[in-house]
Protein backbone atom coordinates (compact mmCIF):
# COMPACT_ATOMS: atom_id res chain seq x y z
CA UNK A 1 0.00 0.00 0.00
CA UNK A 2 1.01 3.57 -0.81
CA UNK A 3 -0.02 7.04 -0.07
CA UNK A 4 1.01 10.09 -1.59
CA UNK A 5 4.43 8.01 -3.79
CA UNK A 6 5.51 7.29 0.14
CA UNK A 7 5.40 3.05 0.68
CA UNK A 8 3.59 2.81 3.85
CA UNK A 9 4.20 -0.44 5.27
CA UNK A 10 5.87 -2.27 8.81
CA UNK A 11 9.62 -1.27 7.88
CA UNK A 12 8.42 2.32 9.07
CA UNK A 13 7.97 0.79 12.45
CA UNK A 14 11.30 2.14 13.52
CA UNK A 15 11.05 5.79 12.31
CA UNK A 16 7.47 5.69 14.38
CA UNK A 17 9.62 4.79 17.14
CA UNK A 18 12.38 7.40 16.32
CA UNK A 19 9.15 10.00 16.40
CA UNK A 20 7.62 9.14 19.71
CA UNK A 21 10.83 9.09 21.17
CA UNK A 22 11.52 12.67 20.07
CA UNK A 23 8.25 13.85 20.47
CA UNK A 24 8.47 13.17 24.19
CA UNK A 25 12.19 14.59 24.00
CA UNK A 26 10.99 17.77 22.68
CA UNK A 27 7.50 18.13 21.98
CA UNK A 28 8.00 21.72 20.10
CA UNK A 29 10.38 19.67 17.20
CA UNK A 30 9.49 20.60 13.61
CA UNK A 31 9.17 18.74 10.75
CA UNK A 32 11.95 19.02 8.87
CA UNK A 33 14.29 18.68 11.79
CA UNK A 34 12.20 15.41 12.32
CA UNK A 35 13.08 14.60 8.72
CA UNK A 36 16.50 15.43 8.79
CA UNK A 37 17.24 13.51 12.37
CA UNK A 38 15.45 10.45 10.77
CA UNK A 39 17.15 10.71 7.15
CA UNK A 40 13.86 10.39 5.31
CA UNK A 41 11.81 13.13 2.99
CA UNK A 42 10.00 15.94 4.48
CA UNK A 43 7.08 14.47 2.98
CA UNK A 44 7.40 10.65 4.45
CA UNK A 45 7.69 12.51 7.25
CA UNK A 46 4.62 14.46 7.45
CA UNK A 47 2.67 11.22 6.19
CA UNK A 48 4.03 9.31 9.52
CA UNK A 49 2.88 12.09 11.56
CA UNK A 50 -0.58 12.36 10.06
CA UNK A 51 -0.83 8.12 10.80
CA UNK A 52 0.11 8.45 13.85
CA UNK A 53 -2.45 11.18 14.56
CA UNK A 54 -4.85 9.15 12.94
CA UNK A 55 -3.91 5.75 15.26
CA UNK A 56 -4.42 7.83 18.28
CA UNK A 57 -0.86 8.03 19.61
CA UNK A 58 0.02 11.81 19.08
CA UNK A 59 -2.42 14.88 19.04
CA UNK A 60 -2.30 18.16 17.44
CA UNK A 61 -1.92 21.32 19.34
CA UNK A 62 -1.67 24.37 17.42
CA UNK A 63 0.93 27.14 18.78
CA UNK A 64 1.18 29.57 15.90
CA UNK A 65 -1.38 30.26 12.82
CA UNK A 66 1.58 28.18 10.42
CA UNK A 67 2.94 26.35 13.47
CA UNK A 68 1.82 22.75 15.75
CA UNK A 69 2.78 21.12 18.48
CA UNK A 70 3.01 17.16 18.56
CA UNK A 71 2.27 16.03 21.90
CA UNK A 72 2.13 12.25 22.80
CA UNK A 73 -1.30 10.75 24.09
CA UNK A 74 -1.41 8.09 27.00
CA UNK A 75 -1.69 5.45 23.95
CA UNK A 76 1.33 7.12 22.71
CA UNK A 77 3.44 6.70 25.90
CA UNK A 78 2.48 3.10 26.17
CA UNK A 79 3.02 2.20 22.51
CA UNK A 80 6.63 3.97 22.45
CA UNK A 81 7.77 1.38 25.97
CA UNK A 82 6.00 -1.41 23.68
CA UNK A 83 8.26 -0.78 20.78
CA UNK A 84 11.40 -0.62 22.77
CA UNK A 85 10.47 -3.39 24.91
CA UNK A 86 10.66 -4.70 21.19
CA UNK A 87 13.26 -3.31 19.84
CA UNK A 88 15.45 -4.96 22.47
CA UNK A 89 14.26 -8.14 22.74
CA UNK A 90 15.10 -8.12 18.39
CA UNK A 91 19.21 -6.94 19.74
CA UNK A 92 18.86 -9.80 21.63
CA UNK A 93 17.80 -11.91 19.64
CA UNK A 94 20.12 -10.70 16.70
CA UNK A 95 23.18 -11.24 19.02
CA UNK A 96 22.14 -15.06 19.79
CA UNK A 97 21.89 -15.78 16.10
CA UNK A 98 25.42 -13.75 15.05
CA UNK A 99 27.27 -15.33 18.59
CA UNK A 100 26.03 -18.78 17.50
CA UNK A 101 27.53 -18.15 13.96
CA UNK A 102 30.91 -16.92 15.01
CA UNK A 103 31.31 -19.32 18.05
CA UNK A 104 30.84 -22.11 14.91
CA UNK A 105 33.50 -20.36 12.69
CA UNK A 106 35.99 -19.89 15.25
CA UNK A 107 35.80 -23.16 16.44
CA UNK A 108 36.90 -24.12 12.93
CA UNK A 109 39.51 -21.66 12.80
CA UNK A 110 41.13 -22.97 15.79
CA UNK A 111 40.96 -26.34 14.51
CA UNK A 112 42.41 -25.42 11.28
CA UNK A 113 45.83 -24.42 13.21
CA UNK A 114 49.29 -26.84 13.50
CA UNK A 115 49.35 -27.90 16.90
CA UNK A 116 52.25 -26.41 17.36
CA UNK A 117 50.85 -23.34 17.56
CA UNK A 118 49.97 -22.62 21.20
CA UNK A 119 52.03 -20.71 23.25
CA UNK A 120 50.62 -17.50 23.28
CA UNK A 121 47.42 -18.22 20.96
CA UNK A 122 46.86 -18.59 17.49
CA UNK A 123 46.96 -15.67 15.87
CA UNK A 124 43.85 -14.04 13.64
CA UNK A 125 42.99 -10.93 11.80
CA UNK A 126 39.46 -9.82 11.30
CA UNK A 127 38.07 -8.19 7.92
CA UNK A 128 35.85 -5.45 9.61
CA UNK A 129 35.50 -3.48 13.01
CA UNK A 130 31.60 -2.78 13.21
CA UNK A 131 29.30 -4.35 15.35
CA UNK A 132 29.75 -7.91 14.27
CA UNK A 133 33.60 -8.06 14.77
CA UNK A 134 32.67 -6.17 18.84
CA UNK A 135 30.64 -9.53 19.17
CA UNK A 136 33.55 -11.58 17.39
CA UNK A 137 36.43 -10.41 20.38
CA UNK A 138 33.90 -11.17 22.88
CA UNK A 139 33.27 -14.85 21.24
CA UNK A 140 36.89 -14.99 21.15
CA UNK A 141 37.52 -15.42 25.03
CA UNK A 142 36.46 -18.95 24.41
CA UNK A 143 39.55 -20.05 22.46
CA UNK A 144 42.98 -20.90 21.75
CA UNK A 145 42.57 -17.88 19.26
CA UNK A 146 44.54 -14.27 20.03
CA UNK A 147 43.29 -10.91 17.65
CA UNK A 148 46.44 -9.71 16.18
CA UNK A 149 45.03 -6.82 14.07
CA UNK A 150 42.07 -5.49 11.90
CA UNK A 151 41.37 -4.44 8.71
CA UNK A 152 38.74 -1.60 7.82
CA UNK A 153 38.45 1.60 6.60
CA UNK A 154 36.66 3.44 9.30
CA UNK A 155 39.48 5.44 10.25
CA UNK A 156 40.07 3.78 14.06
CA UNK A 157 43.80 3.36 14.35
CA UNK A 158 43.00 0.26 16.61
CA UNK A 159 40.22 -2.16 17.85
CA UNK A 160 40.41 -3.90 21.34
CA UNK A 161 44.33 -2.50 21.80
CA UNK A 162 45.08 -4.05 18.03
CA UNK A 163 46.37 -2.02 14.95
CA UNK A 164 43.34 -1.38 12.43
CA UNK A 165 45.11 -1.20 8.89
CA UNK A 166 43.42 0.35 5.78
CA UNK A 167 41.40 -2.82 3.27
CA UNK A 168 44.13 -1.79 0.98
CA UNK A 169 46.85 -3.87 3.21
CA UNK A 170 44.99 -6.99 2.92
CA UNK A 171 47.41 -9.58 1.81
CA UNK A 172 48.83 -12.53 2.65
CA UNK A 173 52.84 -10.08 3.37
CA UNK A 174 50.16 -8.93 6.28
CA UNK A 175 48.73 -11.82 7.59
CA UNK A 176 52.51 -13.28 7.25
CA UNK A 177 54.11 -10.42 9.65
CA UNK A 178 52.05 -11.60 12.47
CA UNK A 179 52.75 -15.13 12.11
CA UNK A 180 50.70 -16.71 9.22
CA UNK A 181 47.40 -15.38 11.23
CA UNK A 182 43.86 -16.51 9.23
CA UNK A 183 41.66 -13.96 8.41
CA UNK A 184 38.22 -13.82 9.47
CA UNK A 185 35.75 -12.05 7.65
CA UNK A 186 33.37 -10.06 9.96
CA UNK A 187 32.64 -7.48 8.02
CA UNK A 188 28.62 -6.49 6.79
CA UNK A 189 29.61 -5.96 3.33
CA UNK A 190 28.10 -8.16 0.93
CA UNK A 191 29.77 -11.18 -0.21
CA UNK A 192 31.37 -10.78 -3.53
CA UNK A 193 32.51 -7.30 -2.56
CA UNK A 194 34.59 -8.87 0.18
CA UNK A 195 35.52 -11.70 -2.10
CA UNK A 196 36.64 -9.36 -4.39
CA UNK A 197 38.88 -7.84 -1.78
CA UNK A 198 40.44 -11.12 -0.33
CA UNK A 199 41.62 -12.08 -4.27
CA UNK A 200 43.03 -8.79 -4.73
CA UNK A 201 45.11 -9.33 -1.48
CA UNK A 202 46.02 -12.88 -2.86
CA UNK A 203 44.96 -14.69 0.30
CA UNK A 204 44.96 -18.15 -0.46
CA UNK A 205 41.24 -19.78 0.38
CA UNK A 206 42.24 -21.95 3.21
CA UNK A 207 43.60 -19.19 5.50
CA UNK A 208 39.66 -17.21 5.26
CA UNK A 209 37.14 -17.82 7.10
CA UNK A 210 33.58 -16.72 6.90
CA UNK A 211 30.86 -16.11 9.44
Amino acid sequence: MSTEGFPVSASHDEFNAQILEALEADESVSQRSLAKTLGIALGLTNLLLKRLVVRGLICLSRVQPHRVKYLLTPAGMAEKTRMSQLALQQAVTRYRVARGRLEVTLAEVAAAFPASVQQHGKPVMFLGTGELAEIGFICLQGFDLRLVGAFDDSGRARFFGVPVFSVERLSTGTLDQYGQARLIVVSLWDRARARQTIAAGDIPADRVYWV
